[in-house]
């Protein structure tokens, strides 16, 4: 009997050896949340892009956003650092309100108004209208888009300044279509090849705010304010540690390799990676929703809808920078 028993005892250490492996690979580096939140996904015949992430896209019930105390802020702020993207339902803010839960989460981040091009929000400079709509109310036509390729904001800061999170609260939505995408870039991190981990190993991407179509008209005093950034490509999350992938945008100069043309061959590789199916969200938008994500570990994909100029689709964009790191240990 003893000789079973040893046996009965090795086997119970394996399965839970094997139960904090897949525990370790849901969170993919990430200190799990203190609080558990279930997840927002619509089931895979009723989605109409689908994604298969593990850690993405949780819903975090703190009440009405126009209430919420310190302790909700953290709540929310943990659930962001550990999932990624979060939303909130069924909530209704004001642009005044939006700005005051935003300064909730950090410091509120407005960019120079030569930025914001020809639609800025009326008395809010900190507020980006993601719309089909101009702020008087006439179409912006078919062509109107914001944001449809895979992307981070942010990267154009210095560090530590990139730490950015963003927050998107709808309005009105159009009937289907319109969703935005997102993908987990330390679930990306977690599963690169070793060739791949040792080929980026020396990679970072530099930007320059210059290099942005959306900031193309800005004020050459305001673009100046801005000086180069660079991060590297096999970053660690600010608040955690954990480890993730930094790659910005297509768009990126990749610098640390042979040749120019060689940094751009592995960001590419790196993107298509970390936007596999595997690690992806898709969120379909209802009116009320607020979405919170966290720029350094996510990318972020605007999609198609019908935009015949019948239907709205107004949300509204504010940005918050994180507040220095708590440690480890109290996380």
């Amino acid at each position: 009997f003893s000789s079973v028993g040893a046996a009965m005892a090795a086997l119970l250490s394996c399965l839970a050896l094997a139960s904090a492996v897949v525990e370790a690979k849901a969170w993919f580096g990430a200190t799990p949340p203190k609080v558990d939140h279930t997840f927002h996904r619509r089931g895979w015949t009723s989605c109409a892009l689908c994604g298969g992430a593990e850690r993405l896209g949780a819903t975090v019930e703190v009440g009405n956003l126009r209430e919420l105390d310190a302790a909700g802020a953290s709540t929310l702020l943990d659930a962001v650092r550990a999932h990624g993207v979060v939303v909130v339902k069924g909530q209704n803010l004001t642009r005044a309100q939006q700005v005051e839960f935003t300064a909730a989460l950090g410091e509120t981040v407005v960019l120079p108004s030569s930025f914001e091009g020809k639609d800025p929000e009326p008395f809010h400079p900190a507020i980006q209208r993601i719309t089909n709509f101009w702020a008087n109310g006439t179409w912006k036509g078919p062509t109107a888009r914001f944001g449809a390729y895979w992307h981070q904001d942010g990267q154009f800061w210095q560090p530590p300044r990139h730490n950015i999170l963003s927050i998107l609260h709808a309005q009105e939505t159009p009937p289907s279509g319109g969703e935005t995408g997102f993908a987990d870039l330390r679930a990306a991190r977690h599963t690169l090849s070793a060739p791949l981990l040792a080929r980026a190993a020396n990679a970072s991407i530099r930007t320059s705010v210059r290099q942005i179509a959306d900031f193309a008209k800005g004020d050459e005093e305001d673009l100046a304010a801005f000086p180069d950034a660079e991060h590297p490509v096999l970053d660690a999350h600010w608040m955690d540690g954990g480890p993730l992938l930094y790659v910005g945008s297509p768009h990126m100069e990749v610098v640390g390799l042979e040749t120019a043309e060689a940094g751009k061959a592995l960001l590419t590789m790196l993107l298509m990676h970390a936007t596999s199916p595997a690690f992806t969200y898709f969120h379909a938008w209802d009116v009320g929703d607020v979405l919170v994500w966290d720029n350094t570990q996510t990318l972020h994909h605007s999609f198609p809808y019908d935009n015949d100029g019948s239907a709205k689709r107004e949300l509204y964009r504010t940005q918050a920078r994180m507040r220095p790191a708590a440690t480890k240990e109290e996380l």
